[in-house]
């Protein structure tokens, strides 16, 4: 069974453990049973915190499922992506898209693949590229 399923299964029993639980409590017990509803009290009050204790471990392990599955996209990333001249460039790019040069600053720092704009005009002094993440200059 997955982790998923087995979470889930665990919560669908606590779920029926709280249900039946809930029913014996409501039975009308006489007054010198006092102690049996309140120990039913007690395992109620028990059964709750574990379902929601066994809730915030499937949450947790969803957002874990989710950081795994970034983190093997970008490790795929660095496969895809070249890095000459002080850019990256894709390696094979897709049809319509930008070969490069993207940003060496963004792509170390964030993983992430910032397309680089010409300098054009007077501007051209102070760099060929320009960043429009992170502003960093580039010479060539």
């Amino acid at each position: 069974m997955a982790d998923r399923e087995v979470v889930e299964a665990g919560l669908s029993s606590i779920k029926v453990a709280l249900d039946i639980t809930k029913e014996f409590l409501n039975i009308d017990i006489s007054f010198k049973d006092a102690e049996v509803k309140l120990k039913l009290a007690k395992l109620i009050d028990t059964l709750s915190d574990a379902k929601f204790a066994l809730s915030a471990v499937r949450d947790e392990n969803l957002e874990l499922k989710e950081k795994i599955k970034s983190l093997e996209a970008q490790l795929n990333q660095k496969e895809v992506v070249l890095f000459r001249d002080g850019h990256y460039y894709l390696a094979e790019p897709a049809e319509g898209k930008a070969e490069g040069p993207f940003c060496s600053n963004c792509f170390n720092t964030k993983k992430s693949l910032s397309l680089l704009t010409e300098i054009i005009d007077r501007n051209r002094a102070f760099g060929k590229y320009k960043c429009p993440s992170c502003e960093q200059r580039f010479e060539k």
